[in-house]
Parts: structure tokens; C-alpha cells; sequence
């Protein structure tokens, strides 16, 4: 056998020991993620990549590093490109990258696509139903869930199978789903806190609160990664997805009233305002937006409240009531409108009148009269010298059939503005209702010297003169 020149085998022996070091790195990286080392499995997976652009698994183990480190965004580009390069388990990769953005729409298509193909990966199916559930597809949802039960999707597959069949109203297989899930994984707080969320959905209390302790035992200090996980959805576009982690924060810390303010701002979203009412209503009773929780007319403190100032707990409080009044709208319930429109007011502390005056309209809707005069009247303690407060004060004060204010109200805009058609009409008006026609013919008559030829000013002083 002839000898290599030495130069060959030189050559040969780095490309040995390159491909050593590249597998080497590579068992050290897939140790690093199995133990949870986000940061050193991805700081592993690049140098695999250094040396080997496009391994596909270094591409897709540092994808997953990324996605479980808590920076989906950077996991994308090597899914992609895993995908491209048609490596086996990259659908599902790319799949987990997008949901973990709150992109999961996207991942519908090529997990359908791979699925048609004939890729029988047995993380698809669980993987398209949360696709389907980010696309609003909650019956798809349900059957890409139920398919991925059989085919060890675990307690994470019966998991999401609960929280869709709770989403489209079919509590009996939801709640079965859910304590499935519960027995099967004691040692998991996200899957114990979904149990929680889907029991609450369905009204079984006692279960809810059961699995909301295991969750809360099991995962104290994942809240902020939780909380940091919904917003991300939401900011993604994947309102149900947003949904979804709020509810488990919801369902395991019902004493938060940020949990409660976020998902009721999340119903609201998704059109169910009755929903949204409920979780609005009680955070404003809920540290921090109250200075501690009131049962039964009892308030008691509570450190959490601390964390906001006075001054910040109004302004956040007064968000909530105007999100609450947009709930309530949808409701149709106009007491219910009013009354937040004025608290978001005076919990700002508001100094403008338009805002005291649509809550007092709001009231006079609903008819309430006197709450509506008495929001009016802080308008007009505002700005006394604005005619459209004035004169929107005493609208309402006709309209409860307090006449003499009505014209005190109107007789102040019209000294403001006596050029104004609309306040001449109104007063001409009030002073014909209580039968001073001379003062009526008198208006009537300033009225139409800035506007001659108008017609229902000329009305008006015919019926003032008699005729």
C-alpha cells in the first residue's frame, strides 16, 4: 500500500480531530439542555455551528435553548434554516419557535404541510393544536388535541385538550381531561395550574382550588416567567394563547388583582364581556389596586398593595373603570356604564370636564338624574367659564325637569357666547316652558341680530309674541 505524503496525513488527522471535537460539543451541548443549562447549551451549540454551519442538530438544540432560555425571537433563524435544509424533527422546531412568539397561526401551514407529506413525528399533532388554538380554531384544536392523547403526548396533551374543550363550552370532557392531567403530573406546576384554570372555567371549585395549591407550591418562582410568557403571545398576536398562561396565573394566585386586571382586559379582547366584567370587577378589589382585600365588608392589608404608590393605585385603578365601562357597554348595562365613567374620573382625579360631563350623560341614560347633575356639576366647578359645560349642565337639568336651574345653566353660556345658535334655541326654549315670554321674545331677538333669516329663531318669537 503506498505510504500518504506526510502533508495528507497531517490533513486527515485535523479532520478527525475537528469531527471528535464537533461530536464532542455536541453530547456536552444535548447534556447542558437536558440539565436545564439554557446559557451553556447555546454558548455549546455555536461553537458546534462555528465549525459546522448548518448541523441540524446543533440548529435545532440551540432553537430550543433559546426558546426554554426565554429569548423565543433568536430561535426562529435556526429553525428556519433546519427546516430548509428538511431535517428530520425541524417542522416541530420551528412549530415551538413560532408559538413561543405568539406567531402560532404561522406554524398551522407547514405543520399540515409536513403532516400531508407524511411525517408521522409524534409531536405534530399536539403541536398543531395549540397552532390551531393561536388561529382561534378551537374545534381543530380539539381534534389535533384528542389525536396527540394516544400517541404519548402525556399530561401535557390531555392538558391542552382540557383548556379547548373548556373553550368551546364542553365541560364534562374538559374537567375528565383535567384530572387526568392533575394524577399524571404531581411534580408539574404548569400542568397543575391549566388543571386550575380549566376546573374554574367550569365552575368545579373545590377541584380548582386543589390543583391551584399544587401549582402554587410548585411554582412560586415562575410567576414572572409565566407573566412574561403571556405577554409575549399577546404581543405576538395570539390573543387565546395570552389567554390561556393568564388564566393559569389567575387560577393559581386569585388574590393578585394584576392577574385578574390582564385577563379580563384578554376576555374583552375576545369578546366576551361577561368575562371580562367579572375579572375587571374583582381586581379593583385585589391588592395592588386596593390597599388589601375586603370580604365581607372587611378590608384587610396587604404588603402587595405597597408596591404601588397612592397616586399610582388611582391612576391604575382609573384604567381599570374605563376598561370596565367598555365591558359593561358591551353588556348594555348603562348604570353600570356610568358608574364606572365617573370612578375612572375620580380616581384620576380628573380636571377635565368632558370627562365628568360623559359620565353624567352616561347617568342621565340611564336615567339617573341626579347622579347625572351631580357629575355635571363638578364639570361646571371645573370650568364655569366654558359654555359647552354649561350648557351640557343645563341639558340635563331640563331633562330631569328642573327647569330654573336649566335656565341658570343656559343663561350663563349665553352670557358667554350670545352668538351661540344652538344655546339662543335652548334658552328661547326654557323660557317659553315656563311661560316668560317677554324674556323668550327678548333672546329671541339678540338671537337673530348675529343670525337673521334663521328660521327657527323666527318660529320661536312668533310664539313668543302670541302668535
Amino acid at each position: 500500500m503506498p505510504r500518504l505524503p506526510r502533508v495528507s496525513l497531517i490533513a486527515v488527522l485535523l479532520i478527525s480531530t475537528a469531527c471528535s471535537g464537533v461530536r464532542k460539543n455536541l453530547r456536552m451541548a444535548d447534556a447542558y439542555l437536558e440539565d436545564g443549562r439554557w446559557t451553556a447549551a447555546i454558548r455549546t451549540y455555536e461553537k458546534v455551528l462555528e465549525k459546522k454551519p448548518g448541523d441540524p442538530r446543533a440548529l435545532m438544540g440551540v432553537a430550543e435553548a433559546w426558546i426554554e432560555s426565554g429569548s423565543p425571537e433568536k430561535a426562529l433563524v435556526p429553525a428556519q434554516v433546519a427546516l430548509e435544509m428538511k431535517a428530520p424533527g425541524s417542522t416541530a422546531a420551528l412549530a415551538r419557535a413560532l408559538l413561543a412568539n405568539g406567531r402560532g397561526r404561522e406554524a398551522v401551514s407547514p405543520i399540515e404541510s409536513a403532516r400531508g407529506a407524511g411525517d408521522r413525528d409524534p409531536a405534530l399533532p399536539l403541536l398543531l393544536a395549540e397552532a390551531r388554538l393561536a388561529a382561534s380554531d378551537i374545534q381543530g384544536a380539539i381534534s389535533a388535541a384528542e389525536e396527540a392523547l394516544p400517541l404519548g403526548g402525556g399530561p401535557g396533551a390531555a392538558s391542552t385538550a382540557a383548556w379547548a374543550h373548556m373553550r368551546a363550552g364542553a365541560c364534562e370532557r374538559a374537567t375528565t381531561l383535567a384530572a387526568r392531567a392533575v394524577t399524571a403530573a404531581l411534580d408539574d406546576g404548569g400542568v397543575q395550574a391549566e388543571a386550575a384554570a380549566v376546573f374554574r372555567g367550569c365552575g368545579q371549585a373545590e377541584q380548582a382550588d386543589a390543583a391551584a395549591n399544587t401549582a402554587r407550591a410548585l411554582s412560586e418562582d415562575e410567576v414572572q416567567s409565566w407573566y412574561d410568557e403571556a405577554a409575549r403571545y399577546s404581543a405576538g398576536g395570539d390573543t387565546e394563547g395570552a389567554l390561556r398562561r393568564m388564566s393559569r396565573l389567575r387560577a393559581t394566585f386569585p388574590t393578585d388583582g394584576r392577574f385578574a386586571k390582564d385577563l379580563g382586559g384578554l376576555w374583552l379582547t375576545l369578546g366576551d364581556p361577561s368575562r371580562a366584567e367579572a375579572n375587571l370587577a374583582r381586581a379593583l378589589t385585589l391588592p395592588p389596586y386596593a390597599d388589601g382585600e375586603q370580604v365581607e365588608g372587611i378590608r384587610f392589608a396587604d404588603r402587595r398593595a405597597d408596591s404601588l404608590t397612592p397616586e399610582q393605585r388611582r391612576a391604575e385603578a382609573a384604567k381599570l373603570w374605563a376598561i370596565l365601562a367598555e365591558a359593561r357597554q358591551d353588556l348594555g348595562k348603562k348604570a353600570g356604564v356610568a358608574e364606572a365613567l365617573e370612578m375612572a374620573a375620580r380616581e384620576a382625579r380628573s380636571t377635565d370636564p368632558n370627562e365628568w360631563l360623559t359620565a353624567a350623560r352616561a347617568w342621565m341614560e340611564a336615567g339617573q338624574h341626579g347622579s347625572g347633575i351631580a357629575a355635571a356639576q363638578q364639570a361646571v366647578a371645573l370650568r364655569p367659564d366654558h359654555p359647552a359645560t354649561q350648557i351640557t349642565a343645563a341639558e340635563l337639568h331640563a331633562t330631569a325637569g328642573d327647569v330654573g336651574r336649566a335656565i341658570g345653566h343656559a343663561r350663563v353660556a349665553w352670557n358667554l357666547d350670545p352668538t351661540d345658535l344652538d344655546v339662543s334655541l335652548m334658552l328661547v326654549e326654557l323660557y317659553l316652558s315656563r311661560g316668560e315670554n317677554r324674556e323668550a321674545r327678548r333672546i329671541a331677538e339678540v338671537a337673530l341680530s348675529h343670525h337673521p333669516g334663521e328660521a327657527r329663531l323666527q318660529d320661536a318669537l312668533k310664539r313668543a309674541q302670541g302668535y
